[in-house]
């Protein structure tokens, strides 16, 4: 599963991954985010990654393409995840990302939304 959320008034959108990551969950999640980045300015991003099952294929290409894309659009990025690959692989994009880039441990969602909140 995938889901996004982002209040009307916020600059603070959150993406939720439990489980397996379907082709629809992406294709929905990435029209969302796709209409609140046309509207202008820059998004900071919770990513909630509660348990990670894999992607269908269709979905994987999906998210790199539309990951890169609206990076630009994107100003900082909260990891929150227990899976210290996760935590690896972003710490070291964080390096080469034009967004700001941290990870919180799950337990810390509450730290990650207020650095979001602060930025």
């Amino acid at each position: 599963m995938l889901t996004y959320t982002k209040k009307p008034d916020s600059t603070v959108a959150e993406i939720v991954v439990d489980g397996q990551i379907t082709d629809q969950d992406m294709n929905t999640v990435i029209a969302a985010m796709q209409a609140d980045l046309d509207k202008g300015g820059k998004l900071k991003l919770l990513e909630d990654v509660r348990e990670f099952k894999g992607m269908e294929p269709a979905a994987f290409f999906k998210d790199v393409r539309f990951g890169l894309a609206m990076m630009k659009g994107v100003s900082h990025v909260a990891l929150v995840t227990d899976a210290s690959w996760l935590r690896m692989i972003a710490d070291t994009f964080g390096k080469v990302s034009p967004a700001q880039i941290k990870t919180f441990d799950r337990a810390h969602i509450d730290e990650a939304r207020s650095w979001l909140a602060a930025a």
